[in-house]
């Protein structure tokens, strides 16, 4: 439990610094970011509890796997506390070469990466992240890089929509999408309990 806590308040952290420099693109002051964090927060906590309960009520939280309520995030932190409380002997050889050979392909897409500035092909984060979220995330994001790259490449007119609007917005286009997607996500949740 207190590695996954502290794993979360890292990792939230992190994003909440990444938070920054979208928000700055997209005019907004840091100040007026921190202050909508702290709204967030507050937001967050009043929806989110209900929410959780209401969840939880309904589904098998403790099977963390289940088909109808899938949890990567908790399967991973889950296995990270028990690799911390019990060491890498608790692992099983196979995992321990997977980590080890993950671990040189990752520090060698960097190095490529760094050596060809920035051109290689293969984002190492990437790479990384598919093999902990489900695939229709994946293709998602493939769907969503590949749409925007033929954009880039297309279109030639750079006064014109696609380039003006599309190709020169595509931090608030994803953004808006991942918002607007989770929260439909949540609402569609709602519904199905509400409607049983």
């Amino acid at each position: 439990m207190s590695a996954s806590i502290t794993g979360e308040v890292a990792g939230h952290a992190s994003n909440l610094l990444m938070d920054i420099k979208p928000g700055y693109m997209l005019g907004a002051k840091p100040r007026h970011q921190a202050m909508g964090h702290v709204l967030g927060i507050i937001a967050g906590g009043l929806v989110s509890v209900p929410v959780f309960y209401l969840v939880m009520f309904n589904y098998d939280i403790a099977n963390l796997t289940s088909e109808a309520l899938p949890m990567p995030a908790a399967v991973i932190w889950r296995a990270v506390a028990e690799v911390l409380t019990k060491g890498l002997s608790f692992l099983h050889p196979t995992a321990i070469w997977a980590m080890a050979i993950g671990a040189l392909i990752g520090i060698l897409f960097e190095v490529l990466r760094t050596v060809t500035k920035g051109k290689f092909f293969i984002s190492g984060v990437g790479m990384g992240l598919a093999f902990v979220i489900p695939f229709n995330t994946c293709l998602s994001m493939f769907l969503g890089g590949f749409f925007f790259w033929a954009v880039d490449k297309i279109a030639k007119n750079e006064e014109g929509f696609w380039k003006k609007i599309v190709g020169k917005n595509v931090e608030t286009i994803c953004a808006g999408i991942i918002a607007g997607g989770a929260l439909m996500g949540i609402v569609v949740m709602l519904i199905s309990q509400l409607i049983k």
